[in-house]
């Protein structure tokens, strides 16, 4: 577990995008999904503010877009999502996105929370709502450290 990366770092979000690419069911899950999926994580315990955009193109993610800013970070945190940017765009506190990767709290739960924020065409999320849910499974399975 040494050398486990830390939860929600660059070295995190590597091994993530190679499990997502890597898993035959997520896979199957993501299809043909071709579209931008953006996790904000804020008040991470190293100081920073972090946006992931993960391209995915039929299915496989191919490329990552990171943005790290101190936190708390009035441009990253008041950035507008522009139309067409993203399917999703889901914003909550490091405490939250703990929850949820331990299994405390489920996709649709944080959904609900007041403490998750997501933004995008709400029919098309909720289509997609299983892509959502198979990245949450393969972001608890990593080997991590919080």
């Amino acid at each position: 577990m040494a050398d486990a990366p830390r939860y929600w770092t660059p070295e995190y979000i590597e091994a993530f995008v190679e499990a997502m690419n890597e898993d035959p069911d997520f896979q199957r899950t993501t299809g043909s999904f071709t579209d931008t999926i953006i996790l904000r994580c804020l008040d991470h315990p190293d100081g920073h503010d972090i946006e992931a955009a993960y391209r995915f193109e039929n299915g496989e993610v191919v490329d990552v877009e990171l943005w790290m800013e101190p936190a708390p970070s009035a441009e990253l945190r008041e950035a507008v999502l522009e139309k067409g940017a993203a399917m999703a765009r889901a914003t909550a506190p490091y405490a939250t996105w703990t929850r949820l990767d331990r299994g405390e709290i489920s996709v649709m739960q944080a959904v609900a929370s007041p403490d998750y924020d997501i933004e995008g065409n709400k029919l098309r999320i909720l289509s997609n709502i299983g892509i959502l849910n198979g990245m949450n499974e393969i972001a608890a399975r990593i080997e991590k450290t919080y």
